[in-house]
C-alpha cells in the first residue's frame, strides 16, 4: 500500500491525469454495464418466474378441480340409497345376503372408477361390520378402526362433511403409496343416524400425473405441500413425501399465499423458491429452481456489455492522453516561473491568452506576487512598531512600583497621625497593587487568594461604610488548594457594584467554599438588586454583551474565557438571579494540588500562544483600569 501511494504521488500530472480520465470514462461504463446486465438479467428471471407462477397457478386449479371431483363422489356415495339401505341392515344378517350386498356395493364402487383414470382406493366401513373396498386389501387402520384418531376423529367433528388428511409416515421405495385420504362420516338421511364411513385414499402417483408440467427448468424441485407443511408429493425427487419440510424458506412460504423470492441459505448457489397457494384446499405448490437455470438467457446481453466496454477503454486512452497534453503544457510553463520566484526573482509574470481555470491561475500567480510585495512592506513596518511599543511598556512599569511606594508613604503618616481607617485602606489598596502587579503563576493557594478578596473587601467597607455586610465561610481543608489567580474577586466586584450599591438599606454578601470530593464549589449570593429576565437569559445562552460601562459583560466573558483556557469544559458557571430579590454565581473547578496547577499553567500557555491578536487584544481592553476618586486609588472597571 505505502508502495502504491510514493508511486502515485512522485508521478508525473500528465500521467495522473491520463488515469484520472480513464477512470472517469471506464467506471461510469463499467458500473453502466454491470447496472445494465443486473438490471437486465433481473427482468429476465421475473419474467421467468412470473411463467412458472403461472404455470403452478394452472396446476393448483387442476388440482383443485381434482379434490372437487373427489368431494362430490364422497357426496354421491353419501346420499346413494342402496349403500344406505346395505349399510342400515343387522350386523347378524344371513351370509347370502351379506354376499349379494358386497357384490352389489362393490359393484357400485367399481362403477364410480369406471370413468375415471384415477389412482385411489375407495372403502365404505359400515357400523354394522360391513366393509367394501375397490382394492385388493382392506388396511388394518380401516378394519378396527379408532373413531377418536386421525381421519375417523375429523370426519365425526364434521358431523357429516367431507374431511382430508395428510399421510405423514410413508415407504421410501418408490411406491410412495397413499399420501392423501379423504374421509366422510355417513349418516340416515331421514334420521341422522350414523352409518359409518365413507373412505378415498389417494396415491402419490394421482397427484404428481397433476402437476408434472409444473417442471419446466431442469434442476429444479417441485413439492405439494399441506396447510402444516408435510410434503404431500414432490417431483422429481420423491425421497422427502412424507415428512415435514424443514429448509429455512419454509416459514415464509407457509406464511405467504404466493410469490417468488431469492433463497441463498441452504443452498450451494442462489436458488429461487416460487410458491403458489389454493384457494379451494390450503395446498401450496413450491418450485425450487437454480438462478442460473433461470437466467441463461441473459448471456448474450452480458458478452454485448463486454464488447462495449472495450471499445470504450480504446476510445478513452486517445482522449485522455490528448486533453494531459493540452493541460500539462501551461502548468510547465508556470512551474518555471515559480522556480524563478523562488530564487528570489519577484519581476516575473504569466502570460496568458485563454480565459480557462490555467489562465486564471496564472492571473491569481501574478495577483499573489505583487500581494507578497505588499505583505514584505507591511511585515518591516510591523515590526519597528512592534519594537517601539516594547520600549514604551518598559517606562510604563515605573508608574505602579511608584503608586505602591506613594500608598506605603500614606500608610506611616495614617499610623502617624493615629488615622486607623486610612492607614487599614492604605495597606489593602498596597496589597492589592502589589498581588496584581507581580508575575509568576496563574494559579495560587486558595487561602492567598481569599487574602486579597479581604483586602478588597475591606477597601470596599472604607467605602459604602454600613451599605452592606459580608459573610465569609470557606472549608479550611481548601486553603492548601489552589485555583487561578484572581479567580473571585471579579464576581464579588460585581455584586457589590451592580446588586448591593443600587439596593435600598442594606444589603448581604455571602462568600462561600466547600470542598466536593475531587472538586471545589464556591458560591457569591447577594440580596441586592438581581438582574432583569433578559439580561439574565441572555448570559445563560454565552450572550455577555455590555450594554454600557456598568454592565457585568466584558468580565464575565473573560472569566468564562479563562476557565476555558485552564480547565476546558471540566466545570461549572452557574447565574440565577431574581430581579429585586438578588443574584447567586456558582462557580466549581478541580480540586488541584500545587503540582496539577503546574501542570495546567504549562498546558495553557502552550494553548495561548496559539491565540489570534484579535483575540488577546479583546482580552486586554477587559481589564481593569486605574482611576482616581475621593483622592484614594481604585479599582473599577466591568465585571
Amino acid at each position: 500500500m505505502a508502495f502504491l501511494q510514493r508511486l502515485l504521488f512522485g508521478m508525473k500530472l500528465q500521467n495522473k491525469l491520463i488515469i484520472t480520465y480513464l477512470a472517469i470514462a471506464i467506471l461510469p461504463l463499467a458500473l453502466l454495464g454491470a447496472f445494465s446486465y443486473q438490471r437486465s438479467s433481473k427482468v429476465v428471471l421475473d419474467k421467468v418466474c412470473q411463467t412458472v407462477l403461472e404455470n403452478l397457478s394452472q396446476v393448483n386449479y387442476s388440482l383443485a378441480y381434482f379434490v372437487k371431483d373427489i368431494e362430490q363422489l364422497s357426496m354421491y356415495v353419501y346420499g346413494n340409497r342402496e349403500i344406505q339401505e346395505v349399510l342400515a341392515k343387522d350386523r347378524s344378517r344371513p351370509l347370502a345376503e351379506k354376499y349379494q350386498d358386497d357384490k352389489r356395493i362393490n359393484q357400485l364402487l367399481d362403477s364410480f372408477l369406471g370413468f375415471k383414470k384415477w389412482d385411489i382406493n375407495l372403502y365404505v366401513l359400515g357400523e354394522n361390520g360391513d366393509r367394501y373396498l375397490t382394492g385388493e386389501l382392506l388396511p388394518n387402520q380401516y378394519d378396527e378402526y379408532n373413531v377418536n384418531w386421525g381421519l375417523f376423529r375429523k370426519a365425526q367433528l364434521a358431523g357429516g362433511g367431507v374431511v382430508w388428511d395428510t399421510h405423514y409416515s410413508m415407504k421410501k421405495t418408490d411406491d410412495f403409496g397413499i399420501v392423501l385420504s379423504s374421509g366422510q362420516m355417513l349418516k340416515t338421511i331421514e334420521t341422522g343416524k350414523p352409518l359409518g364411513y365413507f373412505v378415498i385414499d389417494i396415491m402419490e402417483s394421482a397427484l404428481a400425473d397433476k402437476y408434472n408440467k409444473a417442471q419446466i427448468v431442469p434442476g429444479g424441485q417441485v413439492f405439494l405441500l399441506d396447510r402444516n407443511g408435510y410434503i404431500v408429493s414432490g417431483i422429481p425427487s420423491k425421497r422427502q413425501v412424507g415428512t415435514k419440510l424443514t429448509e429455512p424458506y419454509v416459514e415464509r412460504v407457509l406464511e405467504g399465499r404466493k410469490g417468488y423470492f431469492t433463497q441463498r441459505d441452504g443452498f450451494s448457489s442462489p436458488h429461487m423458491v416460487i410458491f403458489d397457494t389454493s384457494e379451494a384446499t390450503g395446498f401450496k405448490l413450491v418450485s425450487i429452481v437454480p438462478v442460473t437455470a433461470l437466467t441463461k438467457e441473459s448471456a448474450g446481453i452480458r458478452d454485448l456489455t463486454v464488447l462495449i466496454i472495450a471499445a470504450g477503454i480504446v476510445i478513452s486512452c486517445w482522449l485522455a492522453y490528448k486533453l494531459s497534453v493540452n493541460i500539462t503544457n501551461p502548468l510547465r510553463k508556470l512551474r518555471s516561473l515559480m522556480s524563478r520566484v523562488e530564487d528570489g526573482n519577484l519581476n516575473v509574470s504569466f502570460a496568458s491568452k485563454h480565459d480557462d481555470e490555467i489562465g486564471q491561475l496564472g492571473r491569481s500567480f501574478n495577483a499573489m506576487l505583487q500581494q507578497i510585495k505588499l505583505l514584505i512592506d507591511e511585515v518591516y513596518k510591523k515590526q519597528l512598531m512592534l519594537q517601539e511599543a516594547e520600549i514604551k511598556a518598559i517606562h510604563a512599569q515605573f508608574n505602579p512600583h511608584f503608586l505602591y511606594n506613594a500608598l506605603d508613604s500614606i500608610n506611616w503618616m495614617a499610623r502617624l497621625h493615629k488615622l486607623d481607617d486610612i492607614s487599614r485602606t492604605a495597606v489593602s489598596l498596597g496589597e492589592l497593587l502589589r498581588f496584581s502587579i507581580r508575575k509568576g503563576n496563574h494559579f495560587i493557594p486558595i487561602g492567598e487568594d481569599m487574602q486579597q478578596i479581604h483586602n478588597y473587601l475591606v477597601i470596599q467597607k472604607m467605602r459604602y461604610r454600613d451599605k452592606f455586610e459580608v459573610f465569609v465561610d470557606i472549608d479550611p481543608e481548601m486553603e492548601k488548594l489552589y485555583t487561578l489567580k484572581l479567580l473571585l474577586q471579579p464576581l464579588v466586584e460585581n455584586a457589590i457594584t451592580h446588586g448591593l450599591e443600587t439596593k435600598r438599606g442594606k444589603g448581604k454578601l455571602n462568600i462561600t467554599g466547600r470542598k466536593l470530593e475531587d472538586r471545589v464549589r464556591f458560591v457569591i449570593s447577594d440580596d441586592g438588586t438581581g438582574m432583569p429576565p433578559e439580561v439574565l437569559q441572555s448570559m445563560k445562552l454565552g450572550r455577555y454583551s455590555a450594554s454600557s460601562e456598568r454592565t457585568t459583560g466584558l468580565g464575565l466573558e473573560n472569566l468564562q474565557k479563562r476557565l476555558q483556557l485552564y480547565f476546558g469544559k471540566n466545570f461549572l458557571f452557574e447565574i440565577n438571579s431574581e430581579q429585586g430579590r438578588g443574584t447567586t454565581i456558582s462557580l466549581e473547578i478541580p480540586a488541584l494540588t500545587q503540582a496539577d496547577a503546574m501542570t495546567r499553567e504549562s498546558g495553557a500557555a502552550e494553548a495561548a500562544d496559539q491565540e489570534e491578536s484579535g483575540t488577546r487584544e479583546t482580552r486586554d481592553s477587559s481589564r481593569p483600569q486605574k482611576t482616581e476618586k475621593n483622592g484614594l486609588p481604585e479599582v473599577k472597571g466591568d465585571v
